[in-house]
């Protein structure tokens, strides 16, 4: 570091110094004879910080059969380093919090460091990391650099919250004026402050996010914390920047999670929110978004969208080179049906077979829904071929409309569709069934000279839950048979796939 900006920064008020409680519960982390009645004891001298503790003890994070009564009851539940970690956490927010901003907007600050900690924390998990909370405590701080490069250099930060919202470009502008970004400041203090060494490195590394696999425990901590404020970013930034397919692409990449998984974890995220709010008395979501509530947020980033799909498809093009974009299109061109868009029967069979095995192995539900329309034949032969290519351009649109990002949707031969639900249990899939069902109820078509409904039947069924399936053909046989009764029962409707149809059609 420039050795002025290192003197510069001494020399500033109240900073780099870890507040006095702080500081004990870093020697208490070093002592390793350390007991556990002697970290009660520190803890219960601040009594904000021991209910903070006892009530995480408590939280569904750690869900326990019996509640913690006292701090040797968490200890316990806890353990000795994830306590310390956490009673360090939220030690530090609280005396950090203290200070009083230049240009920084401090209340965007510790809305995006406490949202990339849960972030940090639920992708942790999604690794099976054994040190979660240090991961949690590493993203919390991973900006805490900002905070002393605001404190030594009052005008750096003047445009702070236009700067705050783009990392990239914060840190260059960093760069140009201190000759550091706030990573590099951040890991510097942090090695001041005498906390562990793979806390200070992943904050240096928080800047780069590796894009090539690795089943290292250090790399995945500090794979986790760089990717957790990007992952922040999906729940703070308005919706017409927030990169769903890059984030989740970085995400696959660098951590091996698909974008189901990727899903969940966002889903996790926004699970653990209400609770990380309470604790930190916090408000983390974006007030100036009030139409995005939780929920919404939710749907968002779950990946819905189709445009986020066609976006992940052309970043996995570029990633494999100019020289490979040929060869990449013919690919994706043959798994196509040519006349509607959506894929064709032998890609399905392959993706469906793919997604059972993928759903048995991890215990995650999986749902597939038959579409088929309602006496296409007739309308076929009654204003020709034409008129049905047009019908089935529109029912590829109408289905693309009221699905999932997530989801698959493939032509399996004349008028009848199939759409595949990955990791959706069977009340969500019927769900999305009536909604394709209403669809087609509230749709006009232009027939000849005549306008027209044009209904589907739709069977579904789930592989999870109550009913689980031994084999695919048994799987994908369901769905036909719950299409069958649709059928049976008048059309022009969808029905799920129970253990009732199959002991009815066996009789």
């Amino acid at each position: 570091m420039n050795p002025e900006l290192e003197a510069h920064l001494r020399r500033s008020v109240n900073f780099p110094s870890p507040p006095g409680v702080a500081t004990h519960i870093i020697e208490l982390a070093q002592d390793p004879e350390i007991e556990m009645g002697k970290v009660a004891k520190a803890l219960s001298m601040d009594s904000a910080l021991a209910s903070k503790v006892l009530r995480i003890a408590n939280s569904p994070l750690y869900a326990q059969r019996r509640k913690s009564e006292n701090l040797r009851q968490a200890l316990v539940v806890l353990g000795l380093n994830a306590t310390l970690t956490l009673a360090l956490s939220f030690s530090l927010v609280k005396s950090l919090r203290g200070a009083k901003p230049n240009g920084l907007n401090f209340k965007l600050y510790w809305r995006r460091a406490l949202l990339s900690a849960t972030a940090a924390r639920a992708l942790g998990d999604a690794m099976r990391q054994t040190l979660a909370e240090e991961i949690f405590l590493a993203a919390l701080l991973q900006d805490v650099g900002m905070l002393a490069l605001d404190q030594a250099i009052p005008d750096l930060y003047r445009d702070g919250e236009y700067l705050q919202r783009d990392h990239a470009v914060l840190a260059e502008h960093e760069k140009k004026r201190v000759q550091a970004d706030h990573a590099y400041v951040g890991a510097w203090l942090m090695r001041t402050w005498n906390l562990p060494e793979r806390l200070y490195r992943a904050i240096e590394r928080s800047h780069h996010v590796e894009l090539t696999h690795s089943s290292q425990p250090v790399d995945i901590f500090d794979r986790c914390v760089a990717l957790s404020g990007p992952v922040a970013d999906l729940f703070l930034l308005d919706p017409e920047r927030r990169q769903f397919a890059e984030i989740a692409l970085c995400t696959e990449r660098s951590l091996g999670l698909d974008r189901v998984t990727f899903g969940q974890v966002l889903g996790t995220i926004g699970s653990m929110i209400p609770e990380t709010e309470a604790i930190f008395e916090s408000d983390l979501l974006a007030k100036q978004h009030p139409d995005l509530n939780l929920e919404q947020a939710r749907e968002v980033l779950m990946l819905r969208s189709l445009h986020a799909l066609r976006e992940i498809n052309t970043l996995r093009a570029n990633a494999g080179g100019a020289s490979s974009a040929p060869s990449l299109e013919l690919e994706e061109e043959t798994r196509r049906d040519p006349l509607t868009g959506v894929y064709n029967q032998n890609y399905l069979d392959q993706f469906l077979a793919r997604e059972f095995d993928n759903s048995t192995r991890h215990k995650w539900p999986l749902s597939v829904a038959y579409v088929d329309l309602d006496n296409f034949t007739l309308l076929n032969d009654s204003f020709g071929p034409q008129a049905g290519d047009r019908v089935l351009q529109a029912t590829a649109r109408i289905l693309r409309g009221n699905t999932r990002e997530t989801d698959l949707i493939a032509r399996h031969g004349g008028a009848q569709f199939v759409v595949v639900l990955p990791a959706t249990d069977a009340e969500t899939a019927h769900s999305i069934c009536e909604r394709i069902v209403m669809a087609f109820r509230n749709t006009g078509h232009v027939v000849g000279s005549h306008h027209a409904k044009v209904t589907v039947s739709v069977g579904c069924a789930t592989h999870g839950g109550p009913i689980q399936f031994t084999h695919y053909q048994d799987f994908v046989k369901a769905a036909d048979q719950a299409l069958y009764t649709a059928k049976t029962r008048g059309r022009n409707r969808s029905v799920p796939f129970d253990r009732q149809l199959s002991l009815a059609s066996s009789g």
